[in-house]
């Protein structure tokens, strides 16, 4: 097994973590909120919509990098890998601050999103209990750090990862294709 990733070039292995830790980060999210018992709130679902497309987008990748062999969009994948996880530590980043009373979260973190009141309706609003739970409290914490400050860290290492993936291969790619020119003005 290590073997077979040892020989993939560093925009397959980069794809290769990318998928492999955004279904890891998904499949422990879901086993937190389905056997742990801990709803998540709007910010976790956000940051669990990064994953998704970081997920889907890796795979894709994959699939041009192995099965179509289109080095060009693979490194392309990859780079728009790197700007979802960019995406994806800054939401994270934003609900850690939250999390840690740094600045307030969104309105609809809290039960104080806008309201529509029909006549009559005030009762019924008021008896509801909130869509979710807060943004602004960690529901679950190792060490210290909450699932959103964990996130953030492996967000962050994956869009340091595929960055420097995507810009060592298009660098290779570079050189390449102006080796290749200038074999052929030699000719």
């Amino acid at each position: 097994m290590i073997d077979a990733i040892e020989n993939r070039t560093l925009i397959e292995k980069s794809l290769l973590a990318a998928t492999g830790a955004s279904a890891g980060l998904l499949i422990g999210a879901h086993l937190f909120e389905n056997l742990g018992g801990l709803a998540p709130c709007a910010l976790c679902l956000d940051q669990r919509e990064a994953h998704w497309t970081g997920l889907a987008l890796s795979t894709a990748g994959l699939i041009i990098a192995t099965a179509l062999k289109w080095r060009r969009a693979a490194i392309a994948t990859v780079g728009a890998c790197a700007l979802v996880y960019l995406v994806s530590a800054g939401l994270a980043f934003y609900h850690a601050g939250v999390e840690n009373h740094y600045w307030p979260g969104p309105a609809t973190c809290s039960g104080g999103g806008p309201v529509e009141i029909a006549p009559g309706g005030l009762i019924d609003i008021l008896d509801q209990k909130p869509a979710g739970p807060s943004c602004s409290e960690a529901a679950w914490r190792l060490l210290g750090v909450s699932m959103a400050g964990y996130n953030l860290l492996i967000s962050s290492g994956l869009f340091a990862f595929c960055l420097i993936a995507a810009a060592a291969a298009a660098r290779e790619e570079r050189r390449s294709a102006h080796g290749k020119r200038a074999e052929g003005a030699a000719l």
